[in-house]
Parts: C-alpha cells; structure tokens; sequence
C-alpha cells in the first residue's frame, strides 16, 4: 500500500513539473511571436526572420571643377575616293604591278591600259583627213582668185563692149553704120554682160566654199584631238595619292566605262564619322547655337588591333546638314592628322573616340549609379538606417551625374551605389567617408570587396557571368549592327584591355553595364562591425563565454530558463543563436556587449575558427548554387507567378527542382526583362 501510494505521488509531482515546463514554454513561446509581430518581423528569435543587413560605401559632396570628357565609337569613312574605270572601251592589255588590294600609289602612276591598235588607226585616219581637208581648203581658195580674176575681165570686156555701143549708135544717127551693124553691137554687149553675170555668180559660189573648206579643216582638227586624247586614255593614271581598294579586274577582258576596275581611297582625306547627341552638342556649342564652334577641336582615337591598342589624332571638320532618324542624333566628322603611307587605317575601322568639353566649374559630380533616373539618391541616419532625398540631375556623363538641389551640401555623405535590396528604412552597415580615400581602396581591396560599377581601369578578367551579362545586354541593345560585330567577340574573349573604351555605351546606348558588376563586400577579415552573430554553430571564445554567463545569471529570466541557457552557454558553443535573439528585446539582455567590433588592426588576433561568415545577400552571380528548400520554393513560386511565357517555364522550373544552379548568369537577365525580384529569396546575412 505504501509502495503503491509513492507512485502515485511521484507521478503527480513528475506530471506537475510536465505541466510547469510547457506551460513556461508555451508562455515564452507565445510572448516571442507576439514581439515578432509586434516588430514587423524583425526581432530575431524562434519564429521570426532576422532582418538583413547590407553593406554600402558612403561618400560626401564635394564642389570641385569638372572637366566632361565626350567618349564613344565611330567608323573610319573616305572624305574622298576616286574610281578607277577605263576612260574608252576595248581590251584590257596590261595593269601596274602596284594595282593590287591595300597598295599605296602614287598620283601620275599609270594603273592600266586597254589595247590601243584602233585609237593608233584612228589618230592616223583623223591625220589624213586633216591634211585632205587642209588641200580642199587651199583649192577652194584658188578657185575663188581665179574666178575673182575671170570676173573682172569679163567687166573689162563689158566696158569695151558698151563703148562700142555708144560709138555705133552715133553713127548710125549720122548714117554712117547700119541698123545690122548696130543691132550687132547691141548683141555683142548683151553676150557680155551675161558673161559678167555669170562670173559674178561663180565667184559667189567660190567664196562660200572657202569657209565650208575651213570649217572641214576645223572638224578634222577636232577629230584628230579626240583620236589623240582617245589613245592617251587608254592609260589612266592615279588622280592622286591613295591607297587601292575592291580591285576586280581580268587581263584580256573587254570593258567599258561602266565597269570599275579599282577603288582609290585619298588616305590625306580620312575621317572618322561618330554622333553627338542633343546634349553633348548642346554643351559644345553653348547658347549660340554656332556649329562651327566644333571645327578644330582635338580628338583622340583608340583603335584595338588584337592586344595592341593603336592612336590616332584628328581635328573637328564639319557636322551633318541632317539628324540621323534611326539614332536621334548628329553625325560629325573628325579628320585624321599625322596619316603617312605606313599607319593608314583601313575604311571602316571601328574606332574608340575622346574629347574634352569646356570646363564646368564649382559643382557636384557623383557616380551614376548613386543617382536613380528620376533624381533620387540614398543617405545614411544615424540609426544606420537607410533615407531617400531628392536631387536635380543636371547632366549625365558617362560614369558621372552632375546633380544640385537644396539636398545637395558640401561635406554630406550619400550611398555611393544604390542596388535593388535597398529601399527607405532598409538596415545598413556604411563605409563611412572619413576614411581616407587611399586605405579605404588597400582595404577594400586586401578584404578581397569591391563598390561595384564598371571598372574604370584595365585590363580587367571577365568572369563567366560577367561575360554573359555584357554579351546579352550588346546584343539586346540599339546598337548598329556593325558596332556589335567589334564589341561581341571582343567581350567573348574574356578580357577588356581598356574599359574606358566601352564607358560611352552607357549613356550613348543606354546599356547599364554596372548591372553586371555587382557590389561585392568586404571580407569581416578585414573589420567585424561587431553584434550577436544570426547564425551558427558560434565557437564562443572565454571572454564571450563568461560574458554572455554573467549576463544570463544576473538578469531577470526565470529560473527554469536560465537552467537551459547557461549549461549551453558553458559548453562554449551556440548551435543556433536565433533561439537566444529573443533575449535581448524580452530580458533586456545586452548580448551585442558580448561581441564589441574587431578592426582590420586587430584581426590577426582572431583565432582561424573564429566565425567570419558573412553574406550581402542578393542572387548570386557565380556558379554552380546548391540552393537551399526555402530558395528553392521560392524562387519557383516567383517563377510561376510571373508573366514568362510557358515555354522558357517550361526550362526554368524544372532546372530550378534540381536544386542547383549551374550558371546562375543565364538566369539574372529574368531581374530586368521579366521583373522577378530574384534577390529577395537571396537575404544577406551578417558576421
């Protein structure tokens, strides 16, 4: 009965101490998801999500005098070109030696000559009927004299005849002669004067021929000069110094005018054709409006010949009557200075161009990325928090924005880049500006970090996403087709010798190429902000072991909890520290005390265990990704909401139930074209 009796009691009390336990749990369980709540989800703990932290470099306005340098591509094109055709038909006989694709001639050079038999008879055919023509000329002039002397013989005979006349008239008043010999003498002087007549009309005839004969010599003088400059055409030379293109021709063949032989390009006349738009023309000429003010100007080109860059100089000539309606902007024309026979670049070379723009003197100019496309920029509070003030964007260039405003303070810090996990209220862990410039580039770079942007110097390693990233974005944009031919290969081979060359593209085409350099942050190696870590297993050193002991020992926890915590606190390892998050909003317990920072100074002293894990969250841009249940689901839920079309879910979705992500570069493009906000099944973590 006794025996009975204590188990009845020991069950009791073991049930009671059940019940004391879960109901302790329960109440803490319960109070913890209503701080959760209560909190937005930021408190940490059993139930609720760690807020991410990100990390971001603050700079400071700074007035200074900007000088805008206007970069871009062009082509090189002939400023004058001569076509070599056959000045006359016939056969083609001889070419020079010299007429051969990218030769260098020299003007008078003869470049080749058509059979020339026919032009030699035709000169000897137009000779001979210059000198018969020169014979009938010389006769009709000594038929005209001898008429002319005929003629006035027989107006001697006439006078006579009429003498006679008169004379026989008188005697017959006298009755001296008869009416026949009168009669007579009146026939005679008729017979004369017809003579005369006669005559008169010869010598009319004989002195129109006299021009006619001339005029026939004219002809064949004209006909002997045409035969002439016809058999020296037969030869064409070189109209000036140039170099030989699209040579097409065959020995013994038989052209004509209408067929070109060969292309003569003046290399003296080469010139580099590029546009500007409306803003950078409008910064070149000012409020005049005048164009000319362009002429002269220096530019300097960048040709990329395999791993040789090549430069060339030029000078501002003209611009275009016209605004290119496919592009929206103004051609101009640089011509080349300095081109001799042995650095000619050929027609077409696609070329890197840069040249100053007036100065600008006393403004801000920050990084483009730091400045949205409608004028907002991020700050910093005092509480690490992240805030949105509002800038006038008065130019951009390249990867400059020259911004003002009532925001906008000399010596106020900004987000020196914003990405997309950023938004108002977002938690930080700043760079901030007080470091100077050149250890804050060592120490960036000895932590392995990196701002983000398209780098400004090279040459520079692509990785594979990178390269992915670049070659879609060329592809996709509004490019000419022959620009993309230079750029794509280049790209494809990995490395960009000089990234300046490419700068241009982003405001001339629009193409975001920092989106494909992603922030990337600082190794904690290098600074340890400091805090409770979120995640773990944490290998607590003795001074954060005793720490954290002392804190749980000396604060207001119950009894019960208090003997769970700190036998875990002595064992020197916290498998999850999520689970004691809580403590720090419900006991008020200070665990961040536990955790000061570690500078980069002090960083040695950390020992190889010591827990430097440390993720700024956002998709990742290299491969393969085992993701994690909760990335996956995600990431597919994401996809099946969207508006892709079922085809390319149909690839995505299955790739993503694999659980890995070979190349997660291929997938980053859905970020901008399909708007899926990838980076939110990426939340950063902190050391």
């Amino acid at each position: 009965m006794r025996t009975t009796f204590r188990a009845l009691l020991g069950f009791v009390l073991l049930l009671l101490v059940t019940v004391g336990i879960g109901f302790g749990g329960f109440r803490m369980v319960q109070g913890r998801m209503d701080s959760n709540q209560a909190s937005g989800g930021r408190g940490g703990g059993f139930f609720g999500a760690q807020e991410p932290t990100y990390t971001v470099d603050l700079l400071a306005f700074e007035r200074a005098d900007y000088t805008p340098m206007i970069t871009g591509f062009g082509s090189i094109t002939a400023g004058r070109t001569a076509e070599l055709r056959p000045l006359v038909p016939g056969l083609l006989q001889a070419t020079s030696d010299g007429l051969i694709e990218g030769a260098v001639i020299r003007a008078g050079m003869p470049m080749f000559t058509v059979d020339s038999f026919s032009y030699d008879i035709a000169v000897k055919d137009a000779s001979i009927a210059l000198r018969d023509a020169d014979a009938r000329l010389v006769t009709a002039r000594s038929d005209l004299a001898v008429e002319q002397s005929a003629l006035a013989l027989a107006r001697d005979q006439l006078e006579l005849s009429e003498a006679e006349l008169a004379r026989q008239q008188e005697l017959r008043a006298q009755d001296i002669v008869s009416d026949a010999a009168l009669d007579n003498a009146r026939n005679a002087t008729l017979s004369i004067r017809s003579s005369v007549d006669a005559r008169a009309a010869s010598v009319a005839r004989a002195q129109a021929g006299v021009p006619t004969a001339a005029l026939a010599v004219e002809r064949a003088v004209l006909a002997l000069e045409r035969a002439e400059r016809d058999l020296a055409n037969t030869v064409l030379s070189a109209p000036f110094d140039g170099v030989v293109q699209n040579v097409g021709f065959a020995l013994g063949r038989q052209v004509s005018s209408n067929d070109v032989l060969a292309r003569l390009v003046d290399f003296q006349h080469l010139e580099l054709k590029f546009q500007l738009s409306d803003e950078q023309l409008g910064s070149l000429i000012g409020a005049s409006g005048n164009r000319r003010a362009l002429q002269g100007l220096p530019v300097t080109l960048n040709w990329d010949v395999g791993s040789q860059q090549l430069e060339y100089e030029a000078e501002i000539d003209r611009t275009a009557v016209a605004i290119s309606e496919n592009q929206g902007g103004i051609d101009v024309f640089a011509r080349l200075t300095g081109i001799n026979p042995g650095n000619v670049p050929p027609v077409g070379a696609f070329m890197a161009y840069s040249f100053p723009e007036p100065t600008i003197e006393g403004v801000f100019a920050v990084p483009a990325v730091a400045v949205s496309p409608t004028g907002a920029m991020f700050a910093v509070s005092d509480e690490n928090r992240i805030t949105t003030f509002s800038v006038d964007v008065e130019r951009r260039v390249g990867d400059l924005t020259i911004v003002s405003g009532d925001a906008v303070e000399e010596g106020k810090s900004f987000v020196a880049r914003r990405f997309i996990q950023l938004g108002e209220g977002s938690k930080v862990d700043p760079n901030r500006p007080e470091v100077p410039e050149g250890e804050m580039g060592e120490a960036v770079a000895q932590a392995g970090g990196s701002p983000g942007g398209f780098p400004t110097e090279g040459p520079v390693e692509l990785t594979e996403s990178q390269q992915t990233c670049l070659i879609d974005l060329v592809q996709n944009s509004s490019l000419p087709a022959t620009p993309k031919s230079f750029i794509i290969p280049a790209l494809e081979s990995g490395t960009i010798a000089d990234p300046s060359r490419m700068a241009g593209m982003k405001e001339r085409a629009g193409i975001d190429l920092d989106s494909c350099f992603p922030a990337v942050a600082a190794a904690p190696a290098v600074i340890d902000p400091g805090g409770f870590p979120t995640e773990g297993p944490v290998e607590l050193t003795e001074t954060q072991k005793t720490c954290l002991i002392d804190l749980v020992e000396n604060s207001s926890l119950p009894a019960t909890p208090k003997g769970f915590i700190i036998p875990a606190l002595e064992s020197g390892t916290i498998a999850d520290p999520g689970r004691m998050a809580g403590l720090k909003e419900r006991a008020g317990l200070d665990l961040d005390g536990c955790f000061p920072p570690v500078m980069a100074e002090a960083a040695a002293a950390v020992p190889a265990s010591a827990p430097a894990a440390f993720d700024p969250g956002g998709f990742p841009i290299e491969g393969p990704v085992e993701l994690s249940e909760a990335q996956k689901t995600c990431l597919i839920d994401l996809v099946e909401n969207s508006s892709l079309p079922a085809t390319p879910k149909g690839f995505i979705i299955p790739a993503l139930e694999s659980g890995t992500i070979a190349d997660p570069g291929r997938m980053a493009g859905l970020k901008e074209r399909a708007g899926i906000d990838l980076d939110s099944c990426f939340p950063g973590t902190k050391a």
